[in-house]
């Protein structure tokens, strides 16, 4: 199973949302280890608890940030949460009604980190380039 380490090329600059990126990752990878370990099918029950609260509350701070600091691509990453938060209602449903498998766990994985490092590097990286503009300026 594919492990993400933080580095600069995910890092948007902006220290809040960094840190929430970081426990982002380490909870999909924590996935990850426990898929590997043969544990998925506890893990991802824990996952989904997780995300969904943290990813609610995350994607509220940077969306309140995008449009305090009016930053134009604010509708594109507010679109593209909703986009996470389907596929992750999805996610929820499917465990809910087969319960937990090593196939969900797999699947859970690889679409929520594939989102997850497309996301903060195409949508993020130009969110946190906003605001740290807006507060040189400021």
């Amino acid at each position: 199973m594919q492990k993400f380490e933080w580095s600069d090329r995910l890092a948007v600059g902006v220290p809040m949302i960094d840190t929430q990126h970081k426990e982002l990752i380490t909870a999909i990878n924590e996935l990850s280890e426990a898929i590997e370990q043969g544990t998925g099918t506890t893990a991802i029950k824990k996952l989904l608890t997780f995300l969904k609260y943290y990813a609610e509350w995350h994607f509220e701070n940077e969306e309140g940030c995008a449009a305090k600091h009016k930053c134009p691509i604010a509708d594109t990453n507010a679109q593209a949460h909703a986009k996470f938060l389907d596929i992750f209602t999805k996610l929820q449903k499917e465990y809910r009604e087969s319960g937990a498998s090593d196939e969900i766990a797999r699947r859970a994985h690889a679409q929520l980190a594939d989102w997850l490092v497309s996301h903060i590097m195409t949508i993020d990286t130009q969110i946190g380039q906003c605001i740290r503009e807006a507060k040189a300026h400021a």
